[in-house]
């Protein structure tokens, strides 16, 4: 794949990010997410089971030349085949953890194919 000259990242996400070797990208004042519709479809234990529908992307921004955009992973799976331009972290065993677990920075990005 050609990637376009780089001009920065820009995090999509509801928090923070840091990237290991660039540094800490602040979280987005409009997060990119997929809006949904639910409908309780039953109980087990009393508990409401729901049924989720993935209805469309909100507010990820138009593809802009140099400009990499990071989403959540569920957003990422509804991101159109033509962008390049998105990447979701990759929060596997590359990702750095902390003492109990939680990442604390990520190592890669990742490029979903379809």
């Amino acid at each position: 794949m050609m990637y376009s000259e780089f001009k920065k990242f820009v995090n999509l996400l509801g928090h923070d990010i840091t990237i290991s070797g660039y540094g800490t990208l602040p979280k987005a004042e409009k997060p990119c997410f997929v809006e949904t519709k639910q409908r309780i479809i039953g109980k087990v234990a009393n508990i409401p089971i729901a049924e989720t529908q993935f209805d469309k992307i909100v507010n990820l921004p138009d593809p802009e030349e140099g400009v990499y955009f990071i989403v959540n992973r569920v957003t990422m799976e509804f991101v159109p085949f033509s962008r390049e331009d998105v990447f979701c972290p990759d929060s596997g065993p590359s990702a750095i953890r902390d003492e109990n677990g939680q990442i604390v920075a990520v190592t890669q990005l990742s490029l979903w194919i379809h």
